[in-house]
């Protein structure tokens, strides 16, 4: 019976390292070009009183499709957006937030 229990957990890690030779890795230049097509832009978010405002801020703009990453400072009431410009724009991005009940307002022009 341990030497069934034994093939099994070693038939299972091969299969593991198997199905990680099958995840495509990426180009240096479809890096570059996935990185030149990423846009940032920030946004003065209102209505944020509490340590979990930035939270829900956070998941509003993150949902938009084509949104990379999303840094919400709940100090200076900014959030900071990485996005693709060819799916998402910031005003789609703020009206998520202001959906979610935190008007945002973009503060500096997508570089």
């Amino acid at each position: 019976m341990k030497k069934l229990m034994i093939i099994g957990a070693l038939a299972a890690m091969a299969g593991l390292g198997a199905a990680a030779a099958l995840v495509p890795l990426q180009s240096p230049a479809q890096a570059q070009r996935e990185q030149a097509q990423t846009r940032t832009a920030s946004f003065a978010v209102d209505n944020m009183t509490c340590a979990t405002c930035p939270i829900t801020v956070r998941t509003a703009m993150s949902r938009v499709d084509g949104v990379r990453s999303v840094d919400v400072d709940f100090a200076s009431k900014r959030a900071t957006v990485s996005y693709d410009p060819a799916r998402a724009t910031p005003d789609v991005i703020a009206a998520a937030s202001t959906n979610a009940g935190y008007p945002a307002h973009l503060v500096t022009p997508a570089s």
